[in-house]
């Protein structure tokens, strides 16, 4: 399979303005408006790239499963995501805005990580339930809306997506600073898997109706 650079730069550059401009407006107090106008020009600008691991993962479970092709061909756009997202954090640490260790936060819920509370099994499943509704929402609003609308679907959604989100700057600040990589990939890896399985759920529920 031949890489497709065009496809993996659009990817990078994705990622790279969404850790940039995007994530800084979801955070706490953050003007979520913003965040999604910001969202939808990084979408817009970067047409046909998944710039968000969600979408790449709603992409990889809503295909051909058994698509070798495919499958690497999301897996090469994950990384390049990732890469553009540690450019940005160090970009963002040089410049005193962010420690190159900075825990970014997933929005998420704990779920899977060493670190979760005692008693974690109901908010798992809770966690786990609310990744799988995003995840059938964002399909379907994916399918049927133009990117802008998505969006701002997304920023509304972002405390169910885990790191379906911010996947890409999570897993940078954990390989860039100190922090623990295992439970980050966890995180990256899981809960882009759960919502892929809420989109592919999604559309075997749309082919009934």
């Amino acid at each position: 399979m031949e890489m497709d650079w065009k496809t993996n730069m659009a990817e990078l550059g994705g990622a790279f303005m969404v850790a940039l401009l995007v994530l800084g407006e979801m955070g706490d107090d953050g003007n979520m408006l913003m965040a999604g106008l910001l969202l939808a020009v990084t979408m817009a600008a970067m047409a046909g790239a998944h710039i968000l691991p969600m979408f790449t993962w709603i992409s990889a479970m809503t295909g051909d499963l058994q698509d070798t092709d495919a499958w690497i061909s999301n897996g090469m756009r994950l990384v390049f995501q990732l890469v553009g997202a540690c450019l940005a954090a160090l970009l963002m640490a040089e410049g005193g805005d962010v420690a190159a260790n900075a825990d970014i936060s997933t929005w998420g819920f704990e779920l899977w990580g060493p670190d979760a509370a005692e008693g974690a099994d109901a908010n798992n499943m809770d966690g786990a339930v609310m990744m799988l509704a995003g995840g059938a929402l964002i399909g379907a609003i994916a399918s049927r809306c133009d990117g802008w609308m998505t969006a701002f679907a997304v920023v509304a959604l972002a405390g169910s997506l885990g790191a379906g989100v911010d996947g890409a700057s999570m897993m940078a600040g954990e390989m860039l600073g100190s922090g623990d990589i295992v439970a980050g990939l966890s995180h990256w890896v899981v809960d882009g898997v759960v919502i892929g399985l809420g989109a592919m759920l999604g559309g075997m529920l749309d082919d009934q109706l």
